[in-house]
């Protein structure tokens, strides 16, 4: 395969194909709300790729005034923005197929067929924003409506000039609609575009509009979408992704826990905005400690944790920390405990047996963060108990977790170091298993104990004085 060009896609390469093709999902444009995506970051619409690659094809052997004749698109794996992407060409012969990499996996694979020039009458209305819809499982059966065929040629002219001047605009037009029916119309919010399939007539009538009907679903949220409109027709293949996960409330964990039963606890939560750390803050308020949560980005998720824990009896405080680059924390009094959920987004990539890359992404948040942000919050305390989560990972070593598994093996060896340096320190490092958290929120989720009896146990296990 010949690589025809790189990029590193950036938050204003989003901007500006968000407004483009009128696709602002959030999964794409924020990256706190992208936290809770199976992603974990935002990634890159996938049309972008689509369109960035023709371009870059197109512009490397000139076809103007052609026209797409079929489009057959893979959406095998996100790209997220940050990465560096390279497109190239398999086959450059009457048919022609290309590659969207990173790292030597697929992201995007590509096959179509030009022809001859096509004409269309009609004059493309500029693009409107519209809100993004959330629909529900129940809803998508039998879901119909349509689209405006939006165009800018302006725009086009300056993210896309090869494509844009080979391609006729409301082929262009159909391209982009395919995303913000998607991401924006169906399902909207909670989507996963997969693949599309489009075929081009030879001559193109009706009005500047996409017709969609969703002509199939499945019990994972699979869904097949029927597109038609001025001299094309299709199908695109989407999900309804999991909403984001939310762990139980306040009033609902109360009878779970003892009255008093964590009371004289002065405890910092590091991550406490959601996941695994938004349960323990939870039942140690419940249980009678002074609790701070931090957060890095999710100020909003954090404060809804703590006016959570409030209107249940509890106390709560908040504050912004970045575990990278700690900074000291206001406390009225000196912690007694800390409890730390840091955590980068976790993924099993079967791409390469190990990846340096993110073995040292993991080791930042899991080894160095950890130490830096220990001997923050505890500089100076003669006493302090430390909750650090480890992973049951290092006992079933699964496949595609190497790097994982070694980053959290060094974590545990760092506590056993510091307790000898730090003897009145006192780490508590279980192996939890797998529970339901924003980082297993997947499309297949297997079962699962519950978060926050697996927790429970374990704070109470530590005031005990059990082992891990």
């Amino acid at each position: 395969m010949k690589v025809l060009a790189e990029r590193t896609f950036t938050p204003d390469h989003q901007s500006r194909f968000a407004a483009l093709s009128g696709d602002f999902n959030p999964m794409h444009m924020d990256a706190v709300a992208a936290r809770r995506t199976v992603f974990g970051v935002p990634v890159v619409h996938g049309v972008h790729l689509v369109c960035w690659a023709l371009d870059r094809w197109m512009g490397s052997r000139s076809p103007a005034g052609t026209a797409l004749e079929r489009l057959t698109v893979n959406f095998t794996r996100g790209a997220l923005v940050g990465e560096t992407v390279r497109v190239a060409v398999e086959s450059d012969e009457e048919e022609f197929t290309l590659r969207v990499q990173c790292d030597e996996s697929d992201r995007v694979s590509i096959r179509g067929r030009l022809g001859p020039p096509l004409d269309y009458p009609e004059t493309l209305p500029p693009m409107t924003s519209q809100a993004c819809r959330e629909m529900d499982y129940a809803a998508l059966s039998g879901a119909r409506g349509s689209l405006p065929l939006a165009y800018d040629a302006d725009a086009v002219s300056q993210l896309f000039p090869h494509m844009g001047a080979a391609v006729p605009p409301f082929q262009f037009a159909a391209l982009l609609a395919t995303t913000r029916l998607v991401g924006m119309e169906c399902p909207g919010l909670h989507s996963l575009y997969v693949a599309m399939d489009l075929s081009f007539a030879k001559e193109a009538t009706g009005p500047p509009e996409m017709r969609f009907l969703v002509a199939q679903t499945d019990r994972f949220g699979g869904m097949r979408l029927a597109v038609e409109g001025p001299g094309f027709q299709g199908e695109l293949r989407a999900f309804l992704r999991p909403r984001p996960c939310k762990q139980a409330a306040s009033l609902v964990l109360a009878p779970l826990v003892e009255e008093g039963e964590f009371s004289g606890q002065r405890a910092v939560v590091i991550g406490g905005s959601r996941g695994l750390g938004e349960v323990t803050a939870k039942l140690l308020a419940l249980g009678g400690a002074d609790v701070l949560i931090t957060y890095h980005r999710g100020k909003e998720d954090a404060a809804a944790v703590a006016a959570d824990i409030i209107a249940a009896g509890g106390t709560c405080a908040v504050a912004p920390f970045d575990c990278q680059h700690p900074a000291p924390l206001a406390l009225p009094e000196p912690p007694t405990h800390l409890y730390y959920f840091a955590t980068p987004h976790i993924t099993a990539d079967k791409a390469v047996p190990f990846s340096p890359e993110q073995f040292a992404e993991y080791c930042r948040y899991y080894v160095t963060s950890f130490a830096r942000t220990l001997l923050e919050v505890g500089q100076g305390l003669l006493m302090l108990e430390v909750f650090y989560p480890s992973t049951v990972f290092l006992d079933e070593t699964p496949a595609n977790m190497a790097e994982y598994c070694a980053a959290k093996a060094a974590g545990e060896e760092l506590c056993k170091q510091l307790a000898k340096r730090f003897p009145a320190w006192r780490f508590y490092s279980p192996r939890l298993p797998r529970l339901f958290t924003d980082q297993n929120n997947g499309l297949l989720r297997p079962k699962m104990e519950a978060s926050e009896m697996v927790i429970l146990g374990h704070l109470r296990g530590m005031k005990r004085g059990l082992p891990n």
